[in-house]
């Protein structure tokens, strides 16, 4: 099952109110018309902005941090608890299957092989 584009919208201003992100849907493509879906990213209005993370080096980053994207996955799948979404780190087939598999996420090497860094640990708040 997809998730449509306005599902995303929802999801991230979901987010960012429970929250106090400043968090948007930046979106890529999209279709589907039995099954619909959407590809893009979660992104931080700005480098500074609540939700934003920072490289493994400490540079300030416009990428939505571990914490933010699971704010809005949690929320997502709230409105579509049947649905399936990819990242680069993972499928999460349905809300049982996101439950499961994302505490896992934390735990992945961003950094170097000589600098280990986890995803958590790069987050600005």
């Amino acid at each position: 099952m997809g998730a449509t584009r306005l599902d995303l919208l929802v999801a991230v201003e979901k987010a960012n109110s429970d929250h106090g992100y400043e968090l948007r849907w930046e979106q890529t493509s999209e279709g589907g018309t039995r099954v619909p879906w959407v590809r893009g990213r979660i992104v931080p209005l700005t480098s500074r902005s609540e939700g934003a993370r920072r490289s493994y080096s400490g540079r300030r980053l416009k990428a939505a941090c571990w914490h933010a994207y699971r704010d809005v996955l949690a929320a997502l799948f709230e409105q579509r608890p049947r649905a399936t979404v990819r990242t680069a780190l993972a499928t999460y087939h349905g809300r049982e299957g996101f439950e499961r598999h994302y505490p896992a996420t934390a735990y992945v090497n961003v950094g170097s092989a000589m600098r280990l860094v986890h995803m958590p640990a790069l987050c600005d708040h």
